[in-house]
C-alpha cells in the first residue's frame, strides 16, 4: 500500500495539506499507518506523528455522542421514542415532541445552525434551542443539524450528572484504551497538535482549541463538536464497531445505528452515521459498498468503515488550517478508492 503513501505524500508536497495521519484497519488489523506533513505550515508546525491529536470536528457527533446514547439506551436510562418533553419539561410544546430517535437521524426539523456564529458570542442552552423554530414536522425529513446533536449531549449531561467528556472517559474510552481522545487537550500532556484555521479575534492559528465556534463558547465540551484524538485512538474504535470487542455496545444496538432509517426523506441517515447506499458521491469514493457507514468533520477528519470488506480509512487531516476554500472534498474520494484497491487486488 506505499502507493497510497506515496500519493498522501505528493498531495502534502504541492501544498494542498498540510499534514495527514492514515490508518487502515481490515480483518481487525491495522494493515496500514502512514504520518505525513507537519502540524502547521509556520515555522512552530511540528512533524505529524502516531501521537498527534486533530480536532475531529464532526465526528465527535459519532466518536462521543452517539455511543453516550447508545450506552443509556442498553442500560434502560431512555429510549428512542421517548420526546424531550420526558426530560426537559419546560420545553416549548413544538420542540418537546422531537423524539431521541428524530434527534439521531437529524429528522427533529431543527435548522441545521445557527445564523450566526463567533468565537466571542454567547450562548445559552436550553434556552435557546427552546426559541429556534423548527424547518419543518419531526420526523419529515432529514435536514444534517449540529443543533440537534447539542441538544443529545444536554440530554447525556442531564441523565447521568457528569460531563459528556467524564461520562466517556469511564465508559467508553478507558475500556478502549483510547487515551489520546479528549476535550481541551492541555499543551502540557499533549504538546503535539494540529493547527486549524487563523483566527482574526487573535491573530494566530487555533491549535489545542475546538475550531467551531458554538463548541467553543460553551467552553469546548459539546455534542457536535470539541472532540481530540488520534488515528490510533479512532482504530480502536471503529475495530469495536466493525467486530464488536470488546463488547461495550449491544450488536442489537450497533447494527441497528447503521441501517439507513430515513429512506424517502432526502438523505441516508442511520443512528448518527451516514450510510453509503448504491448512488455512491460520498467521500468514502466508488468501492465502499452500499451497506458502508461514516461520518467526516469539517477541519479535514474522516471515518468510514465497511462490516461486508471488513476495513475501516480513518483519515485525519488538518485541511481548513490552509482556508476553507481547501480541495479536500475532492481528495477523500480519490485516497479511499485507492486503499480499496489495493485491498482487493484491483
Amino acid at each position: 500500500m506505499e502507493a497510497v503513501g506515496h500519493l498522501l505524500r505528493g498531495w502534502i508536497a504541492e501544498g494542498l495539506l498540510p499534514g495527514a495521519a492514515l490508518r487502515v484497519l481490515y480483518r481487525g488489523e491495522v494493515v496500514y499507518a502512514c504520518d505525513v506533513g507537519r502540524t502547521s505550515i509556520t515555522e512552530e508546525g511540528l512533524p505529524v506523528t502516531s501521537e498527534t491529536l486533530f480536532d475531529l470536528a464532526s465526528l465527535t457527533k459519532v466518536t462521543a455522542t452517539l455511543p453516550a446514547l447508545l450506552l443509556l439506551l442498553q442500560e434502560g436510562r431512555l429510549q428512542e421514542n421517548d420526546p424531550l418533553s420526558r426530560y426537559f419539561p419546560d420545553c416549548p410544546p413544538d420542540k418537546g415532541r422531537i423524539t431521541i430517535d428524530q434527534l439521531l437521524t437529524h429528522t427533529s426539523g431543527l435548522p441545521a445552525d445557527l445564523s450566526e456564529r463567533s468565537r466571542d458570542g454567547q450562548i445559552a442552552l436550553p434556552e435557546l434551542l427552546y426559541q429556534m423554530s423548527l424547518l419543518h414536522a419531526p420526523g419529515e425529513r432529514v435536514v444534517y443539524s449540529d443543533l440537534g446533536m447539542i441538544w443529545l449531549g444536554l440530554l447525556v449531561e442531564q441523565l447521568t450528572g457528569e460531563s459528556l467528556e467524564t461520562f466517556l472517559s469511564d465508559r467508553m474510552w478507558m475500556p478502549l484504551e483510547m487515551k489520546h481522545t479528549c476535550f481541551r487537550p492541555s499543551a502540557e500532556r499533549f504538546p503535539n497538535i494540529a493547527s486549524t484555521e487563523f483566527c482574526r479575534l487573535t491573530h494566530r492559528y487555533i491549535t489545542g482549541e475546538v475550531h467551531d465556534e458554538k463548541a467553543f463558547v460553551m467552553g469546548g465540551i459539546a455534542g457536535h463538536a470539541g472532540l481530540f484524538s488520534t488515528a490510533d485512538d479512532l482504530c480502536r474504535y471503529a475495530r469495536m464497531w466493525l467486530t464488536g470487542t470488546p463488547p461495550l455496545l449491544a450488536s442489537e444496538l450497533r447494527n441497528h445505528a447503521i441501517q439507513c432509517l430515513t429512506e424517502g426523506k432526502g438523505g441516508r441517515r442511520g443512528w448518527g452515521w451516514e450510510i453509503n447506499g448504491h448512488g455512491g458521491g460520498n467521500s468514502c469514493g466508488s468501492r465502499f459498498s452500499p451497506s458502508s457507514f461514516g461520518h467526516t468533520g469539517f477541519t479535514g477528519t474522516s471515518l468510514w468503515l465497511d462490516p461486508v470488506q471488513e476495513m475501516a480509512v480513518i483519515f485525519l487531516t488538518n485541511a481548513v488550517h490552509l482556508g476553507r476554500q481547501h480541495r479536500l472534498r475532492q481528495l477523500r474520494p480519490i485516497l479511499h478508492d485507492a486503499v480499496t484497491a489495493h485491498l482487493s487486488g484491483a
